[in-house]
């Protein structure tokens, strides 16, 4: 009985130590961020992390304690057996975890999460997306750790198991009473110590070091919590104001009237065709300070129409983009609502509203539509009809994605004639999303990720720039309006550090409209808007009804507000009227970028707007 006692209490010191060795893994992974936030710093990541390991360790070794108990009746070495199979499959499954971790939290900001569960049914995509990570680098530091912790296993704790003695019946009954016990003990550290709330993230937040605090994150219990709580909780995590001072707050921000001080087209009922481009930053273009060369296509048609150069994406990722743009609505800090159809079928949309006025409507998408769930909400939002990637041949779809992107143009130029006019046609490319693998013959050299980034967007800006070209030559050009915007934005290029990945500029994407029904050219608009405003403004300048567009404004209206807001995992963006900037950390209250101007207001209307939201989506 004393034998299995102690190996109870080192079996748990052995979970501490495995999870303070993937915390090890991780911090050294990320040199690079952990040499910015110095030597203090990096041994506050152990010191403070570990009561969240405390926390981790808790449920691993209570299933290690439960199986000593109850097997303590059976030979030692049988049940040492029994209690190492499970041990070790939890602990690779866990390695597994952190593995992939590693090179998520460089392209998200943000620990592992539930988040990556929903690419889960769509693994062909999911492969793609991972083109980009150093895949060998990864797979060799996996088995560099199962390594280590199986030999550590086999030296320490397989031998005190394996000396056990056997016991009679009253002794094994004790073992068992006293394993459940030790079980039951854990609650409070489960719960990360005596305090009268569990432990959040915040728990362990200790620096203004941004990686200082997801490092000292535990992995396995940030995504199991996120599981558990994303499954049931029903409430506001965001709840720091009053219901009524929110939703004044809110309804002030986003009210706008119905008429326009500027009206952009010379054409009733024009065309419309939006072309979404994947991972589209402001970085990429020249004329609002991004790198030379990119978008020559685009630099060019800057000049025939209207830019708008303070536009933000509403969120970090493709499918909130496609809502923010046809929905006009928000991304939530922790969940896609384009994940959860019920609710999806709640949100206004573009093609269905612009069918009342006599339109037909068209998505093209060269990729997957089962992916996170992009068919059921185009179906949803009104679109009459879909060419996605099995429309295509074999030979174009040469991309792990799906169809190239000038194929899915080629063939939209192709279609337009025979469609009924007006028309709304909604095109979303891929081929600037990882692994940038494009027809081209290179022009931006280099493997790398920067290299390889910039490349692909020079492939998919001569693929618009020759489906415009192409446009302006058809009967259908003088009547057609076109928008091209992006769908997010990207850390990449020149961003100098994960502590700004949460950066305005990161979340900056160009919106420009132009086209034969286009009255206005060589305009740009400075007014700050987010791709949620896209609705509302358009139909606006159309003449017809945007009210149940409740998130989006109509960037015209005389009584416009002027600002832009988007979120992130547990945070959320602000762009005031004086072009200043916070990037507010709503896990440990405080802001983690600021630019110019920025006082107490700001923070309130942007956490106003981030309540509302929830309230708006726990509704639907």
């Amino acid at each position: 009985m004393i034998q299995r006692l102690r190996f109870c209490i080192a079996c748990f010191a052995m979970w501490m130590a495995f999870f303070t060795l993937i915390r090890a893994a991780f911090v050294l992974y990320h040199h690079a961020e952990a040499a910015r936030a110095g030597v203090v710093t990096i041994a506050g990541i152990f010191f403070y992390g570990a009561r969240m390991d405390m926390a981790a360790a808790c449920f691993p070794a209570a299933i290690a304690f439960v199986l000593t108990g109850l097997l303590s009746g059976l030979a030692p070495k049988s049940a040492a057996r029994v209690i190492t199979v499970v041990s070790l499959a939890l602990m690779v499954s866990f390695l597994i975890l952190a593995t992939i971790d590693l090179e998520l939290f460089r392209d998200w900001g943000f620990r592992i999460d539930a988040a990556v569960l929903r690419y889960l049914n769509t693994p062909r995509e999911m492969l793609a997306s991972a083109g980009a990570a150093p895949i060998a680098l990864l797979v060799g530091i996996l088995a560099g750790l199962v390594a280590v912790v199986c030999v550590a296993y086999f030296r320490w704790w397989w031998p005190a198991m394996a000396a056990w003695q056997p016991l009679s019946i009253l002794p094994s009954a004790a073992t068992a009473v006293m394993c459940g016990l030790l079980t039951w003990g854990l609650y409070y550290p489960s719960r990360g110590g005596i305090q009268k709330m569990p432990m959040t993230q915040s728990t362990v937040y200790f620096s203004r070091n941004a990686f200082a605090n997801q490092a000292a994150i535990n992995m396995a219990w940030n995504f199991f919590d996120s599981v558990w709580w994303h499954t049931y909780r029903a409430g506001n995590p965001y709840r720091v104001l009053s219901t009524a001072d929110a939703t004044r707050t809110a309804d002030s921000l986003l009210a706008s009237g119905t008429t326009s001080t500027l009206h952009l087209l010379r054409v009733a009922r024009p065309n419309v065709i939006v072309i979404i481009w994947e991972s589209m930053t402001s970085k990429i273009v020249e004329r609002l300070g991004g790198v030379a060369g990119v978008t020559p296509n685009i630099d060019s048609l800057i000049h025939e129409g209207v830019l708008f150069d303070h536009f933000y994406a509403t969120g970090d990722r493709s499918p909130e983009g496609l809502t923010g743009v046809i929905a006009g609505y928000p991304a939530q800090t922790t969940t896609e609502i384009i994940q959860h159809p019920r609710k999806s079928a709640t949100l206004p949309g573009l093609p269905r509203d612009l069918a009342r006025a006599g339109y037909s409507s068209t998505f093209y998408y060269g990729g997957d539509p089962e992916f996170t769930n992009i068919k059921s909400f185009v179906l949803q939002a009104g679109f009459g009809r879909m060419v996605t990637k099995d429309a295509f041949a074999p030979g174009d779809r040469q991309s792990d994605w799906g169809a190239d992107d000038h194929v899915v143009l080629g063939r939209l130029a192709r279609e337009i004639p025979a469609m009924r006019r007006p028309f709304f046609v909604t095109l979303f490319t891929l081929s600037s999303h990882e692994p940038f693998i494009v027809p081209m013959p290179t022009v931006i050299a280099g493997r790398d990720e920067r290299s390889l980034f910039l490349n692909s967007h020079v492939y998919t800006d001569r693929s618009i720039g020759d489906f415009i070209r192409r446009a302006k030559t058809q009967p259908w050009w003088d009547s057609t309006l076109i928008v091209i915007t992006g769908d997010h934005g990207h850390r990449v290029p020149e961003l100098d550090s994960l502590q700004s990945i949460h950066r305005w500029d990161t979340f900056s994407i160009p919106m420009l409209w132009i086209g034969g029904a286009l009255a206005a050219r060589d305009t740009v608009i400075h007014q700050p808007g987010v791709q949620t405003d896209f609705p509302a403004t358009l139909l606006r300048q159309l003449g017809l009804d945007a009210s149940g567009y409740h998130w989006s404004r109509n960037l015209f209206a005389r009584d416009v507000k002027p600002w832009a807001w988007f979120t992130f995992t547990d945070g959320f963006g602000w762009i005031n009227d004086a072009d200043g900037a916070l990037a507010w950390d709503d896990v440990g209250k405080r802001m983690i970028a600021q630019r110019g101007p920025i006082g107490p207001a700001d923070i309130h209307s942007g956490q106003a707007l981030l309540q509302r939201l929830v309230d708006d989506y726990n509704s639907r």
